[in-house]
C-alpha cells in the first residue's frame, strides 16, 4: 500500500475481505486509518477552513454516516485508483467502532479526497457535476 514517494495512503489497501466488510472492526488498524494528526487540517476541521474539497468530501462522508449513500451514487476514481478497492476501504474505516467519530470522519472525507475527484448521485451526471 506504500508508493515510491512514501505516502501510505496514496492507494487504497488491497488487502479489504468480505468479512473486512461484514465486521469492519479492522478498519481502526493504523494500515487502514491514519493517524489523526496525518489528515490535513482542513479535512479535521472543514467548515472553518471553508476549504472547498474539504467541505465537498465532509459532505459526503456526513451524508453516507447519517443517511446512507442513494443507490444512484457515482464516484469518479483519480487515474491508477480501483474504485472498488478505494470504496471497499472507505467502507470499513466508516464502519468501525475502534475510533472516535471525528477521527473516521475526517480519515474518509481525506481519503475519499485522495482516490476520487469527484462524486455525483445521479448517476448519468458525470464528473463535475454539482452534487445535491
Amino acid at each position: 500500500m506504500t508508493d515510491p514517494k512514501g505516502d501510505a495512503f496514496a492507494m487504497p489497501s488491497t488487502t479489504i475481505t468480505q468479512r473486512d466488510l461484514v465486521f469492519p472492526a479492522r478498519g481502526a488498524n493504523p494500515d487502514l486509518l491514519p493517524a489523526y494528526a496525518l489528515i490535513p487540517e482542513q479535512y479535521r476541521n472543514p467548515e472553518p477552513s471553508r476549504d472547498p474539497e474539504a467541505l465537498k468530501w465532509a459532505a459526503f462522508q456526513s451524508l453516507w454516516f447519517f443517511h446512507g449513500l442513494p443507490a444512484t451514487v457515482q464516484l469518479y476514481p483519480r487515474p491508477g485508483i480501483n474504485s472498488q478497492q478505494a470504496f471497499d476501504h472507505l467502507r470499513v474505516v466508516q464502519g468501525c467502532y475502534g475510533s472516535p467519530h471525528e477521527h473516521k470522519a475526517a480519515a474518509v472525507a481525506w481519503l475519499a479526497s485522495q482516490w476520487f475527484f469527484d462524486y455525483d448521485f445521479d448517476g448519468a451526471a458525470g464528473p463535475g457535476s454539482n452534487p445535491s
